[in-house]
C-alpha cells in the first residue's frame, strides 16, 4: 500500500487515541493528557510539512492547513491545561481517547473533499459530545446538556445523511466538487446543499437552529467547553467554507442566515442576565459574522478562514479563564480572580474584550476583514447590519467586566499555578496575532 501523506495526521491521532482508550485497563491513564498533546503537536507539524497534497479525497489546501494546524495545537494545548482540572481525574484515559476522537473528526472536516468523509468527520466529532458534556465530576445541569446535544446533534446528523443522499440521486457522485459542474446543477443537489446547510448551521448554532446553544453552554463544565467551542465549531466552520466554496448558489441562503444570527444573538445575548449564557447567545452573532464573510464570494472565503481560526482562540481564552471559576457562576468574581489567578484573569478579559471587538483587539482586525470583503462584493446593509451588531455587543460583553460577581468563598476558585504559564502563553499569542492581523486586513 503506497504512502499518502493526506492520511498521516489522522494515523497520528487515531493512533495515540487508540493508546489513550486502552490506558485505564493498564493504569497508565494519568499520562495520557501529555501524549495526547504530542500526538496534536506531531499532527499540527505533519500538516505543515505535507500541506497542499491531494489524494485519498483530502485536501490540505491552504484554508484547510491552516484550520488543521491550528485545531490540532489547539487540543494540544487543552489537553495539557485539562491535566490539572479535577475533571480528568476520572477515566483519564478514556476522556484524552474521546478527545483525540474529536480532533480527527475535525481534521476530516476541514479538509475532506467527499461527502461521506464529511459525514464521518461530523459523527466523530459529534458522538464524543455526548459523553463528555455529562462526564463525571460534571455540575448538576451537565446530564440535561448532554441529552439536549445529543438530541439536536442527532438531528443535525439525520439532516447531513438526507442532504448527502439527494444530493447523489441528482447527479451520482459524493464529490465536493463532482466533475460535471458543481453539487446544486439540478433540483435534487440544490435540495441537498440546502440540507446540509441546514445541518452545519444547527452544528454552529446559528439561527433559527440555534435553540441549544444557551442551555448548553449554561450546565457544560467550562474545561469541555473549550474545546466544543475552541474546536468543534472551529471545525464546523471549515466545513461550511469548503460546501460554499463549492457551491456559489449557496451564497444567498447564507447571508439570510447570517443577517438573522447578528440580529436574534445580540438581542438574545443582552437579555441573558447569565454569564455562561450570555456567551451562548453571542456564539450565535459570531456564528453570523462568519457567515457574512461566507456570503462574499473569494475575498469572504479568506476573511471566513481568518474569522473561524480568531473566533477558535478567543473562545480557547474565555473557558480557560472560566475553568477556575464555580461550575454555577453567573458572573465572574474579579476580584477574588484576580488574586488567585491573576494572569488568567487578565487571559480572560482579554478575550472578552476581543469577542466585543474592541479596538485594536484580535476580534476587532477580524471582524474588520469581514467588513471589507462585504463592502468589496457591495453587500453593503450586511457590512453594516455587522458594525452595528458588533458595537451592539459592547452593552452585553462590557456589563460582564464592570459588573462582577461577590464570591463569598474564595476557596472555592481552583487555583493551579500551571494555569498561570498557560494564560500568559495564551496572552502572548493573542498579541502576536494582534501584530499579524493588520497586515492581512490591508
Amino acid at each position: 500500500m503506497a504512502y499518502n501523506p493526506t492520511l498521516l495526521p489522522l494515523l497520528i491521532v487515531g493512533a495515540a487515541a487508540l493508546i489513550a482508550f486502552l490506558a485505564d485497563a493498564l493504569g497508565l491513564g494519568r499520562f495520557m493528557p501529555w501524549l495526547g498533546g504530542i500526538s496534536g503537536i506531531a499532527a499540527g507539524a505533519s500538516i505543515f510539512v505535507e500541506h497542499m497534497s491531494l489524494g485519498a479525497d483530502l485536501y490540505w489546501d491552504m484554508s484547510a492547513s491552516i484550520l488543521g494546524i491550528y485545531l490540532s495545537l489547539a487540543v494540544a494545548v487543552g489537553l495539557f491545561f485539562i491535566a490539572f482540572h479535577p475533571l480528568s481525574r476520572k477515566m483519564t484515559g478514556s476522556l484524552i481517547g474521546l478527545l483525540l476522537t474529536l480532533l480527527a473528526g475535525s481534521l476530516i472536516l476541514v479538509s475532506a473533499q467527499n461527502l461521506l468523509l464529511l459525514l464521518i468527520g461530523l459523527e466523530l466529532q459529534v458522538l464524543p459530545f455526548f459523553a463528555l458534556l455529562a462526564w463525571p465530576g460534571s455540575g448538576r445541569g451537565a446530564l440535561e446538556s448532554a441529552f439536549k446535544y445529543a438530541l439536536l446533534a442527532g438531528l443535525a446528523s439525520a439532516q447531513f445523511a438526507i442532504g448527502i443522499a439527494l444530493i447523489y440521486l441528482g447527479d451520482g457522485s459524493l464529490a465536493v466538487i463532482p466533475p460535471m459542474g458543481d453539487m446544486s446543477t439540478n433540483v435534487f443537489g440544490l435540495m441537498g446543499v440546502l440540507a446540509l446547510l441546514v445541518a452545519l448551521s444547527f452544528e454552529i448554532a446559528a439561527a433559527p437552529f440555534h435553540a441549544w446553544v444557551a442551555d448548553i453552554y449554561q450546565g457544560a463544565p467550562a474545561p469541555i467547553l473549550i474545546f466544543l467551542a475552541g474546536v468543534g465549531k472551529v471545525a464546523i466552520m471549515g466545513a461550511l467554507i469548503t460546501l460554499v466554496a463549492a457551491t456559489p448558489k449557496l451564497e444567498i441562503p447564507v447571508a439570510i442566515i447570517a443577517a438573522s444570527s447578528i440580529v436574534v444573538g445580540n438581542v438574545l445575548a443582552y437579555r441573558a442576565g447569565h454569564l455562561r449564557r450570555m456567551l451562548g447567545y453571542s456564539a450565535i452573532a459570531h456564528a453570523g459574522y462568519f457567515l457574512a464573510a461566507l456570503a462574499v464570494g473569494p475575498l469572504g472565503i479568506v476573511a471566513a478562514a481568518i474569522y473561524a481560526l480568531v473566533y477558535g482562540l478567543m473562545n480557547m481564552g474565555t473557558f480557560m479563564g472560566l475553568s477556575a471559576l464555580p461550575e454555577n457562576s453567573i458572573a465572574i468574581p474579579w476580584a477574588a480572580l484576580r488574586e488567585r489567578q491573576p494572569v488568567l484573569a487578565g487571559l480572560l478579559g482579554l478575550t472578552l474584550l476581543a469577542l466585543a471587538g474592541m479596538p485594536p483587539s484580535i476580534g476587532f482586525f477580524a471582524k474588520l476583514l469581514v467588513i471589507i470583503a462585504d463592502v468589496h462584493d457591495q453587500a453593503y446593509w450586511l457590512a453594516i447590519l455587522l458594525a452595528l451588531g458588533s458595537a451592539f455587543s459592547f452593552a452585553y460583553y462590557l456589563s460582564a467586566l464592570w459588573k462582577p460577581a461577590v464570591l463569598s468563598n474564595p476557596e472555592r476558585l481552583l487555583y493551579r499555578r500551571s494555569w498561570e504559564s498557560f494564560a500568559a502563553l495564551g496572552i502572548v499569542i493573542l498579541l502576536f496575532s494582534w501584530l499579524l492581523l493588520p497586515y492581512g486586513v490591508s
